[in-house]
């Protein structure tokens, strides 16, 4: 029993010398070390924003007309649909007009006899077989039946119901149908031209006084996709909203050729101001997410860092640095996707600047 004792220690002993000897062979062998990242880079440095001015609004057609009846009857004829183009003067309603135009009849005999009585006055006034009050008297027997003539004839014409301009049904009421009794007062329809549209557009106090009468503005359109539209703006409001305390800016441009943008669509304008600032801008590929947040990879002493910022403004490729970033700080363009904090890197940099003039 010893002996075999002692033949396991002498193995067991072997084995710990060998291990110990190959440990320290491996922990001699040299590890090649990783060779530094290629990267691209540019140097921090200020450049030139618009102070571009973003707002939203809704679209409405360049000129909107509500048809209001000012007459009332049976609906004898209805000649327009919603959606339908119509043109000014069209007669969109026929009410029953009978007593309108018997009153309308009897309104110009009146007025017919009344200028004949004037005239017959006025001829013996001047052969001096007419008092001056008789003269007087058939003068206002004469002004008055014109201004019934006058009435009579509005309420007539007003049985015929037309569109006061040129455009499309936005709104048609649904009492308004053939048959139905019409009320004076009654909404019968809602007219939009839309060959061109405007906007009204809440901004800012700061940004108010930058703003000036015919200033371009692009316009997008979610609802139309992406296509944006040259804009102007035609009128900015002397004061602000009570309500809001915004200032209202009215904006216009063209609808396209088949009257794609609706009157109501929600609408995105920025106005190109003249003004400008010098700020801190790097390529937008630059940024990355980290931790949630919008970061920069840096080169420091040929190591990647990590650096958090604060973005403002986009202008075109570039956005706008508010905080985190220095100039003169050389940030990776290139290669952030397989780097880690710490990294050897070599950089190259490209154009030498963050921002475009």
């Amino acid at each position: 029993m010893n002996m075999i004792r002692q033949g396991v220690i002498g193995i067991l002993v072997i084995c710990i010398i060998g291990c110990e000897q190959f440990t320290k062979k491996k922990e001699q062998t040299p590890v090649a070390a990783k060779p530094p990242a290629p990267v691209e880079a540019i140097t921090v440095a200020k450049g030139i924003i618009s102070r571009d001015v973003h707002a939203s609004g809704v679209a409405a057609g360049i000129r909107e007309s509500y048809v209001v009846s000012e007459t009332q009857g049976k609906i004898e004829k209805v000649s327009f649909a919603l959606g339908q183009w119509v043109k000014k003067g069209q007669v969109l309603v026929a009410v029953n007009s009978a007593i309108q135009h018997a009153a309308y009849e009897q309104a110009k005999r009146a007025a017919s006899a009344a200028e004949l009585n004037l005239k017959v006055t006025r001829k013996l006034f001047n052969e001096g077989n007419a008092s001056d009050a008789e003269l007087k008297n058939a003068q206002s027997q004469a002004t008055g039946a014109r201004a019934q003539l006058e009435s009579a004839q509005k309420a007539y014409n007003d049985c015929r119901i037309t569109a006061p301009i040129s455009g499309y049904i936005a709104q048609k009421e649904l009492t308004i149908a053939a048959g139905n009794v019409l009320a004076g007062g009654t909404l019968v329809a809602r007219i939009v031209d839309i060959s061109s549209l405007k906007a009204t557009v809440a901004v800012g106090e700061m940004e108010i006084g930058i703003i000036k009468k015919g200033m371009a503005a692009t316009i997008q359109v979610p609802a139309v996709g992406n296509k944006t539209f040259a804009g102007r703006v035609t009128a900015i409001a002397a004061g602000s909203d009570p309500a809001t305390g915004s200032y209202p800016v009215e904006i216009v441009w063209k609808n396209t050729r088949d009257r794609a943008i609706k009157s109501g669509m929600s609408i995105k304008a920025i106005i190109a101001t003249q003004e400008t600032d010098s700020v801190i801008i790097i390529p937008s590929k630059a940024i990355v997410e980290k931790d949630r947040k919008d970061a920069v990879f840096l080169a420091i002493d040929g190591k990647a860092a990590i650096r958090f910022i604060t973005t403002g403004r986009i202008h075109g490729t570039h956005v706008e640095i508010i905080d985190g970033v220095d100039i003169g700080d050389i940030v990776l363009t290139s290669g952030m996707t397989v780097l880690s904090r710490g990294d050897s890197i070599a950089v190259t940099l490209t154009d030498g600047q963050g921002g475009t003039e």
